[in-house]
């Protein structure tokens, strides 16, 4: 299992705490340290549309003027892959040969149904 997002954020944290707690392995990346590329964020969109990888709380959302903004799929993945700090944290990919799945977000209910 691979945990996606950086150190300071609070649901990231979160993420890390569940997982430490529960005694459930999983390798973080540092996305300020190790920036997601292209081609992760198009496996990525196997699994969810573009539109739930983005953060509209971050600066960089907000400073971009996207709300309300009507772009494609192949500009939104090149904003994503140029500015990580788009990114929903954490994104947290589990699974194997072909059962991969991807969890955007911190939420403990879905956290306890899948891990626990």
């Amino acid at each position: 299992m691979k945990l996606y997002g950086i150190k300071t954020c609070s649901s990231v944290k979160k993420a890390k705490e569940f997982f430490d707690k529960n005694a459930i392995n999983y390798q973080f990346i540092d996305i300020n340290k190790e920036p997601v590329t292209q081609e992760k964020i198009e496996y990525w969109l196997q699994f969810t549309e573009a539109k739930n990888l983005f953060n509209p709380r971050s600066k960089a959302y907000r400073d971009l003027n996207l709300k309300g903004t009507n772009l494609n799929t192949k500009t939104k993945t090149k904003l994503l892959w140029e500015n990580n700090s788009l990114l929903k944290r954490p994104i947290c990919e589990h699974g194997l040969n072909g059962e991969e799945k991807l969890y955007i977000g911190y939420d403990l209910n879905q956290y306890n149904e899948t891990f626990l």
